[in-house]
């Protein structure tokens, strides 16, 4: 199955910040879900702050060139560890907010893999930026891998799944969760998020689960909230997983 998708695999959207997280999303992209010849794109937004409009101006101007600087030195990086062609890589500087321009079509346009660590990033920040995390984890029209933690080592990795409670996962996406699963011999939990306490694992979703995880020792769990987001935080009860990915409805 695996060999089967790989001819036909998305773009890869590293979403970029200014910590160290930066790198971790990068070096898992280009090691579990670069395929030759797949564009990557390394996507870093910056702010205005909220006070003193000639002062807006000028540090607008200065965050724009901090961030241009920050993505070239990333591309670098990435160049030095992994056997790429230069013109494979592009970065993309955009003033706003992360979660904004994620549904913006002309900037997002197509199927991407969307990778963002929150290492050294999100767990020290102010509640607006979780807030963040939390409107891109609801929003989110893309593939979505989370790295909460250091993604290092080649096993036993814990491997949280967010699946669509009345929809089946692409094939595609079940096929990359998949190769991750066997290169780092890694079991995987299935988690539902419910909005009603009615609902349950329809059995043709179960069969689909079964059919394109083969070979991979899997669990199906299921919660009830009225967020996607809230239902993985009260799931994981403070526990943290090496990655976690989430496909919207």
């Amino acid at each position: 199955m695996s060999a089967r998708l790989r001819n036909n695999q998305p773009t890869i959207l590293i979403l970029a910040d200014f910590s160290d997280g930066s790198w971790q999303a990068t070096s898992f992209a280009m090691q579990f879900l670069y395929r030759k010849n797949s564009p990557v794109t390394i996507l870093q937004t910056y702010q205005n702050p909220g006070w003193g409009h000639l002062m807006m101006r000028k540090l607008s101007h200065h965050l724009k060139k901090i961030t241009k600087n920050e993505l070239r030195a990333l591309k670098n990086r990435l160049l030095t560890h992994f056997k790429v062609e230069k013109q494979k890589i592009n970065t993309l500087s955009v003033e706003g907010e992360l979660n904004s321009v994620l549904n913006f079509k002309p900037i997002i346009n197509g199927r991407h893999n969307l990778v963002l660590s929150t290492h050294n990033s999100f767990n020290d920040s102010c509640k607006r930026q979780n807030g963040c995390l939390e409107t891109i984890i609801n929003t989110a029209q893309n593939p979505l891998f989370i790295l909460p933690e250091r993604f290092e080592g080649e096993t036993s990795k814990r491997i949280l799944f967010i699946g669509s409670p009345g929809k089946k996962p692409s094939e595609q996406l079940c096929s990359e969760v998949h190769d991750i699963c066997k290169r780092t011999q890694s079991n995987l939990e299935i988690l539902l998020v419910f909005k009603s306490q009615n609902q349950k694992v329809h059995e043709d979703l179960q069969s689909y689960y079964h059919k394109y995880f083969e070979g991979i020792d899997f669990t199906i769990r299921s919660i009830q909230h009225k967020t996607k987001c809230r239902g993985i935080n009260n799931y994981l009860q403070n526990t943290n997983r090496d990655l976690i990915v989430i496909e919207n409805d």
